[in-house]
């Protein structure tokens, strides 16, 4: 049983259900922005949500993208969360992990959307669930939270439930853990810029107020992180004089997934395992390892090894370390841990210990990073892991279910974790899966150990079949795209609508057609996480590495040199006719497959396919596992429609012969005069509240190197719903993000006329668009102009102010909350930057604000500092009781609140402080 379907006909998903009792709609009535209360998941969903075996097992969801595995992950998080906060049970200290910006973002805006309205277990949200389908379980009522200090927004809260990237997770460790740090405290440092990269404003205003730092890291030769980029643009100079041909890619996930990155070469169990000493497989140990981990015979790994041995050698002569060092470094520390060292971490406010682990996208973790998440939790036995091996595209990593359940059994007392799988597809119809299915049997086929075994995706509804098209002009695609109803020579798009391509290369050669709405093109990987309703995948085929230029260097050595009347690299993709009928019945004969319900399936005996035989080789056409799923990840992006277009036939021809002879997808060529009957697809008619929140969505979704594309759309999706002020906003932050990637030398050398000029008109953008989110961004253009420090302070102040009354309104807390991380920040650039302009001009005036500031960010030192420098002329009168009003007058929602408490409670933080207020007064 389903909830009901949604009346639009183009859609083919599920309404969503929300619990309505008095209380939610109180919240509703409210009538704050952005309500967003959380669904009424479905009986599956919630199964596993509450799902609690005996005894206590981690748990491993498997299940394709769209199949509900992150949704899955929140609820089951905070119904954790929730069960401890009525006060009778310790709280527990939460953990969320992925390797994904974005998506660590968005789970916590979901897990903190949450907290604002749940308030404890109750039998109210489930009672239809339970008479319908026999589901005994509690569900969670929607409540405005009662005590705003429980809110997961504040400063305590934070402390037990945490939401981090890989990179700040293992970097958090290094600086916490007992033992010597891998980094040191500058390169930390350099590492904490780093990551700043999306955060545009903190990283443009810390490089203005720190010269001295940046010259001091100048001098200091820091080590730098070796990730793939770098590798790739080392490869010829690591390969050269070794003869080798083998891929880049391949050679890096050998390295990172088991040379370096398995849990055999953590070496857990050797004596000199404490040694500070990098550890790694030995040639013996890496040949010795199954075929199922790695997927090379005996000389290519042996080819691999001597790779590594020369990438070791100029990795450390130029610098560098890479990620394995430092997981090495830890998994050591943690080794030598005892009872002791927990206890007092227990006691402090670090990350450790944490009671329950959860971490989405596993696919793209390392053994040896699964190993240490285990070893972390108080409890190895209580770790939600989600993933799909399917779209494992991320650079470096093999990744397979079973490896992470053989780490539990042979590290953690044999308790398995439990598998759980999630395969109703509630994203895609039935039409775009059996096309998706199509291809995940070719990579069970031709590369059954990259995956994990799951059954088909369900889809909920029928819908059109995926449209493939042959054509030799971007003029005929056009034809068969809208036929003779289109009134221009170039590609119109609607709202939900995308053109996804193999790469960035190929995005740079797209005709002349495709040219004015550019932003509407993105790539495979830039794609990953977003949906359409309509996707147009053009020349995946003829762009892929398996049948083009690209993969001629890696697939020579195998064919060319060992067989000189062996295929040409074109035909690589010509292995499919190897996959026959029988192989599929077999597929289907699984017991797996048979349990889901898929029993039936397509196989065009009467098609005639022109695609010559090509015999496999695993191990010479090892790159067509990356491409599969990179074509599983872009077909899956798409809701209702597929469209597959290829220019060049020969390279597309084996797909599309198998497509056609599994009955899967329509042909359309150029003879179809009137193109796709009964479909408009691009240009298709949206209404204005299409346009509006298709325009929020890409806005939501502006992260990362898809920041200016989205960005871009959204300006024009706002522009077609006649948004004047969202559009406004959007090229507001546009402009802003531009800018920043203007070079350095413009910014810190001799600003001219037209570059100030420039500045003070993104100012006025921002400011125009009267959005509190872009105070701090015009401030910085503000500071980049030269001369206007004290107004950009004050920009800054009045934001961290903003920020801070708005979260107490949405809190409704009748008392102040301590501030933020993020808003002590802001309120420190504002005192930095008031007391700089204390040099130029003597103001008691700017003095007393950047004291103020000082003492809302809690930098008490500072403020210290400040007072003695005699910067304050604490001999006025008026002065004076400026400083004494700080210190002990206030209200109750002021920003100042938890200095006074702090003041008046004597806190040894304030020693400093107090001693330089008397010194002034005696003065």
């Amino acid at each position: 049983h389903f909830h009901p379907a949604s009346d639009d006909p183009r859609q083919f998903t599920l309404l969503k259900f929300y619990e309505l009792n008095r209380d939610a709609i109180k919240i509703l009535l409210d009538g704050q922005d952005e309500q967003d209360l959380p669904f009424t998941p479905g009986p599956k969903e919630h199964e596993i949500i509450h799902f609690n075996p005996d005894p206590q097992r981690s748990i491993l969801l498997m299940g394709r993208s769209g199949t509900g595995k992150t949704t899955c992950l929140v609820f089951r998080m905070w119904a954790q969360h929730a069960s401890n906060v009525d006060g009778t049970k310790a709280q527990l200290r939460q953990l969320f992990l992925t390797k994904n910006d974005v998506l660590c973002r968005e789970v916590e805006r979901s897990f903190k959307n949450m907290s604002k309205y749940l308030w404890y277990p109750t039998a109210e949200l489930y009672c239809v669930l339970l008479s319908t389908y026999g589901i005994p379980t509690v569900g969670l009522a929607w409540r405005r939270r009662r005590d705003p200090s429980t809110d997961s927004g504040s400063s305590e809260d934070s402390k037990l439930t945490r939401f981090m990237t890989s990179s700040l997770w293992l970097e958090t460790l290094d600086a916490e853990l007992p033992g010597e740090p891998y980094f040191t405290h500058l390169e930390r440092e350099q590492r904490a810029e780093d990551r700043k990269a999306n955060d545009t404003v903190l990283k443009g205003v810390e490089a203005f107020l720190s010269e001295e730092t940046r010259t001091e890291r100048e001098v200091h030769n820091l080590r730098q992180e070796m990730a793939f980029p770098i590798f790739r643009r080392l490869w010829r100079r690591i390969k050269s004089g070794s003869g080798s041909q083998l891929d880049s890619v391949l050679v890096w996930r050998e390295i990172k997934s088991f040379i370096k990155g398995s849990v055999n070469a953590l070496q857990i169990d050797r004596e000199e395992r404490s040694l500070p000493q990098n550890r790694y497989l030995s040639l013996d140990e890496y040949l010795a390892l199954p075929r199922k981990q790695s997927r090379m015979d005996e000389t290519h790994r042996r080819e691999v090894y001597d790779l590594y041995t020369r990438y070791e050698k100029i990795k450390k002569e130029n610098g560098f370390y890479d990620e394995c060092d430092l997981v090495y470094n830890i998994a050591g520390r943690i080794a030598l841990l005892d009872s002791e060292s927990w206890d007092q971490m227990a006691d402090t406010e670090s990350l450790l210990p944490i009671d329950s682990i959860f971490c989405d996208e596993v696919q793209d973790f390392t053994q040896a990073e699964l190993y240490i998440l285990a070893k972390l939790c108080r409890d190895p036995n209580n770790l939600f892991l989600a993933g799909d091996t399917a779209q494992s595209i991320a650079v470096g990593v093999d990744f397979r279910f079973t490896d992470v359940r053989q780490i539990f059994y042979n590290n953690f007392g044999g308790m398995e974790p439990k598998l759980r799988q999630l395969s109703h597809n509630y994203r895609s119809h039935a039409g775009v899966l059996r096309l998706a299915a199509c291809v995940v049997e070719l990579l069970y086929f031709f590369f059954s150990s990259s995956l994990d075994r799951l059954p088909p995706d369900l889809g909920l509804f029928d819908g059109p079949r995926p449209v493939i098209m042959s054509v030799t002009s971007t003029a005929e695609l056009i034809l068969m795209l809208d036929g003779a109803k289109r009134e221009t020579s170039r590609i119109e798009f609607g709202a939900h609508q995308v053109i996804i391509v193999r790469s960035e290369e190929a995005k740079d050669e797209l005709p002349e057609e495709f040219q004015s709405n550019k932003d509407w093109v993105m790539t495979v990987q830039q794609s990953k996480g977003l949906e359409f309703d309509d996707v147009l995948l053009y020349n995946f085929f003829t762009d892929s590495p398996a049948g083009g230029e690209v993969s001629f260097t890696f697939i020579l050595c195998f064919d060319i040199l060992n067989d000189p009347n062996s295929t040409p690299p074109a035909d690589a993709w010509r292995v499919v006719s190897n996959y026959t009928k029988e192989d599929i019945n077999d597929y289907y004969g699984d017991i797996q497959v048979e349990a889901s319900g898929v029993q039936t399936y397509d196989w065009e005996e009467s098609f005639l396919s022109n695609t010559r035989h090509l015999e496999f080789s695993e191990d010479q056409h090892k790159v067509l596992e990356t491409e599969m799923k990179m074509l599983y990840t872009a077909i899956t992006r798409a809701r209702v429609n597929v469209f597959i277009a290829e220019t060049n036939l020969d390279l597309s021809r084996p797909m599309f012969d198998y497509f056609q002879r599994r009955g899967v997808v329509d042909v359309v060529g150029k003879d179809v005069s009137g193109g796709l009957t009964g479909v408009r697809v691009f240009g298709a008619m949206n209404t204005v509240e299409d346009w509006r929140n298709r325009g929020e969505y890409y806005l939501q979704n502006a992260e990362g190197e898809r920041q200016k594309g989205c960005l871009r759309l959204a300006a024009k999706c706002f522009d077609k719903s006649g948004e004047v002020k969202r559009r406004d906003f959007a090229l507001a932050f546009l402009a802003f993000t531009e800018i920043e990637e203007q070079g350095t030398s413009k910014k810190r050398g001799r600003l001219g006329v037209e570059w100030r000029e420039k500045l003070y008109g993104i100012t006025g953008q921002l400011l125009e668009a009267r959005d509190v989110g872009f105070l701090n961004k015009a401030g910085l253009c503000l500071l980049r102009t030269g001369g206007h420090d004290g107004d950009a302070a004050r920009m800054f102040e009045l934001y961290a102010r903003i920020c801070y009354a708005k979260r107490i309104c949405e809190s409704k807390a009748l008392d102040s909350l301590p501030l933020s991380l993020h808003e002590e920040k802001y309120f420190s650039y504002a005192a930095k930057l008031f007391e700089k302009c204390i040099s130029q001009r003597r103001d008691p005036g700017m003095a007393i604000e950047s004291l103020r500031c000082y003492l809302c960010a809690r930098m008490y030192d500072e403020a210290a500092k400040l007072i003695l420098s005699g910067a304050l002329p604490v001999k006025e009168g008026n002065t004076f009781e400026q400083l004494r009003q700080l210190c002990l007058d206030g209200t109750t929602r002021d920003p100042l609140t938890s200095f006074q408490h702090d003041f008046q409670d004597s806190s040894e933080s304030t020693r400093l402080l107090r001693g330089a207020i008397n010194k002034a007064a005696k003065v």
